[in-house]
């Protein structure tokens, strides 16, 4: 499975030796990487820096170059990729990045499967790759189009809500650990019966407030007892390093033993999606 990182911070924090250290990952996880920060205006397009690629992160010069210099963003997704069923290209590499209509800058990382695609396979043609995680990340920027749409106020909440129910709908019969920055709020999802996303809360050098959320824990045995699971079945909105808002839980918590059984019937259901 892919992972996942993902910095929201009171201000700006270097996260370098956080990054080399999730990067390294990339032995088992070769198929691609990519990484996104914010800088100012979410509205602003030039205010998101975007790079992916299709190969191994420690094999690739760029992330090199990247790790080479000090990243000290408040806003950060990074993530590694263990493609199952689609090509090791750019296209396919996280984060995928989209606009609402009111211009609003999103990106977005996933890390899961989906078996039930009746509500993201209609944007199949709509997407440059051919992944489930970036027709995922079309439908999410419609759902809040057409809140708007529908009248809803261009508040915090309404796309709280919006996207609340809207990830509550994706969880069903799927694994859906995802993660989605605007460049104020970064929200965060996972519904599956272990763990797998956890969280690192702490005060940076500034004395300013950070999260750190994560596929695995980072920071050696130091910082081991400090992360915790993320709590499933529910969205997560984080703003300036701190809990911002927690959505009621749904009841669609994803049971990793189905994977563990049809694996034992010889069927792979990785091979037939992204």
């Amino acid at each position: 499975m892919c992972e996942l990182f993902a910095l929201n911070a009171e201000g700006p924090v270097n996260t370098n030796a956080y990054l080399r250290e999730f990067f390294s990952h990339s032995v088992n996880h070769p198929h691609g990487w990519g990484i996104s920060w914010r800088d100012g205006d979410p509205f602003d397009d030039a205010s998101v820096t975007l790079v992916r690629e299709g190969r191994r992160a420690i094999d690739s010069d760029r992330n090199w170059k990247i790790l080479g210099s000090p990243i000290e963003k408040s806003h950060v997704l990074a993530h590694i990729r263990y493609a199952t069923g689609t090509d090791m290209a750019e296209r396919n590499c996280h984060p995928f990045r989209t606009v609402d209509m009111s211009g609003r800058q999103w990106t977005l990382i996933h890390n899961g499967i989906l078996f039930n695609e009746g509500l993201t396979f209609p944007y199949e043609g709509r997407t440059e790759g051919e992944t489930d995680s970036e027709r995922m990340a079309v439908f999410l920027t419609d759902v809040l189009d057409e809140a708007l749409l529908r009248g809803a106020e261009p508040t915090f909440d309404a796309r709280f809500e919006a996207l609340t129910g809207a990830v509550t709908q994706l969880a069903n019969r799927n694994r859906v650990n995802i993660i989605l920055d605007d460049g104020e709020y970064t929200y965060v999802h996972t519904n599956t019966s272990k763990c797998t996303l956890l969280y690192h809360s702490f005060t940076d050098e500034r004395g300013g407030r950070a999260i750190i959320v994560s596929t695995t824990c980072l920071g050696g045995h130091a910082e081991e007892e400090e992360w915790k699971p993320v709590p499933a079945n529910r969205l997560i909105a984080l703003r300036d390093g701190r809990l911002a808002r927690t959505s009621a839980p749904h009841g669609y918590r994803f049971c990793e033993t189905i994977l563990e059984l049809q694996r034992k019937m010889g069927v792979r259901p990785e091979d037939y999606v992204a």
